[in-house]
């Protein structure tokens, strides 16, 4: 899998982890970190773009924010399936509120 070179290993490794769990649960999702800035944490919406498919159309209608958009459609990128990526982002939205704001 290419993609896993351009993320930190460890990510790579709690996304494996969290695929492969039955029934992962809201502190699961939220333990799952990028262990620092990698190549899709950078990426604006232009480059994000290129994510959006048929598959992956569920998470722009899912979210209205673009942020939380954007932010699923990295984890995506990163490895992690769309269903996934949106639980995801629902559990973080749900502890830090929109990440822009502090």
């Amino acid at each position: 899998m290419s993609s896993s070179q351009s993320i930190h290993p460890e990510c790579a490794q709690a996304i494996r982890r969290l695929i492969q769990l039955k029934d992962p649960k809201r502190q699961d999702f939220l333990e799952l970190r990028t262990y620092g800035t990698d190549r899709y944490s950078a990426m604006g919406w232009d480059e994000l773009q290129a994510y959006i498919n048929e598959t992956t159309v569920v998470i722009v209608e899912q979210f209205e924010n673009e942020q939380n958009i954007m932010s699923a459609l990295r984890w995506v990128a990163r490895g992690l399936p769309v269903w996934l990526a949106i639980r995801k982002v629902r559990a973080d939205y749900s502890v830090y509120g929109y990440k822009g704001q502090k």
